[in-house]
């Protein structure tokens, strides 16, 4: 689950930048104030090192000692990879040396965070629900899933029944919906699961495609419900198709196998879990800030997810 605005505005490796991308965007200056998520923390460690490997307008990711970062400001929002703060870089090329040395995380020559007072962003644990409070929770989302809210994407296909009117996406994404319900429904047939779940890894427009982001979705809701061999079986599944998408796209799918996710999406899912109306109503705002669709289709995997276990006995 992405978590750049502008996904397109990316410039990953092998990429060439504008000659006028390397100016400075403003002086650097060191952030104290940290936030670091539980994946991307494992790589904070003093004398680890690495490189840029792709720049965004808000953010950029690194690999260190093997171990993928995204690093941005503070509008990007909470999440496993991310090491966030009120940061000022000079401007960023692929391939710009990145390392850790006396706590400090540096760019280049350029000091950018102070991580000895860092904080760890970890999603808390899933509420308290039933079987009542999900399907109360499911009610205050069909109230606004629809319309313009789901017209991009694979958002619509989180409403629990298929659109008359299906776009290009969504028809392409079928196969892979019905590998996904086979899946979950616990059913022993493999036919066509693998070949229809490759239909969904890579498919859309993106930096996380929409067919990774609902994969990632469905996944985050299995860990949140409790269900993890069902968790562990779809990301077998899925596992072996991942040279059907990019690094980064990869990275997210990763991290949503160990159920971990942007904070908005885990907050949308235990609102809907517990039947929270007010806080799926804050958690949805912040969904729709994430990329283009990526918020909202990594929710109508978890969606898909979510119906079923309602129509279960708990």
């Amino acid at each position: 689950m992405l978590v750049e605005g502008r996904e397109t505005d990316g410039r990953q490796s092998g990429r060439a930048g504008a000659p006028d991308e390397r100016r400075p965007e403003s002086a650097a200056t060191v952030c104290a104030d940290v936030e670091v998520g539980l994946l991307a923390d494992r790589a904070l460690r003093d004398r680890a090192a690495g490189q840029v490997v792709a720049v965004f307008e808000r953010s950029f990711y690194a690999v260190i000692d093997g171990i993928w970062i995204c690093v941005g400001r503070i509008g990007i929002g909470s999440g496993p990879l991310h090491v966030v703060g009120d940061f000022r870089w000079p401007g960023l090329v692929v391939g710009d040396p990145v390392r850790v040395a006396d706590s400090i995380l540096w760019i280049g020559a350029t000091p950018l965070a102070n991580l000895a007072a860092r904080s760890v962003w970890a999603p808390p644990a899933a509420p308290h629900w039933s079987t009542a409070s999900l399907r109360r929770g499911l009610d205050t989302v069909d109230e606004v899933w629809g319309g313009d809210l789901t017209s991009e994407g694979l958002a619509v296909v989180g409403a629990g029944h298929a659109p008359g009117d299906a776009s290009a996406l969504v028809r392409a994404a079928m196969p892979g919906l019905a590998a996904l319900e086979l899946i979950l429904a616990g059913s022993d047939d493999d036919a066509d699961r693998e070949s229809g779940l490759a239909s969904l890894l890579g498919l859309g427009p993106g930096l996380t495609p929409s067919g990774d982001d609902l994969i990632g979705g469905a996944l985050i809701a299995l860990a949140a419900l409790g269900r993890i061999e069902c968790r562990d079986a779809l990301w077998e599944h899925c596992r072996a198709l991942l040279d059907g998408t990019n690094d980064i796209s990869r990275i997210h799918l990763r991290a949503a196998a160990l159920g971990y996710g942007a904070a908005a999406l885990h907050a949308a899912i235990h609102a809907t879990m517990s039947g929270e109306a007010a806080g799926f109503r804050r958690a949805l705002t912040a969904l729709t800030a994430i990329g283009h669709t990526s918020g909202l289709d990594a929710f109508a995997g978890s969606l898909i997810v979510l119906r079923r276990a309602a129509l279960r006995e708990r």
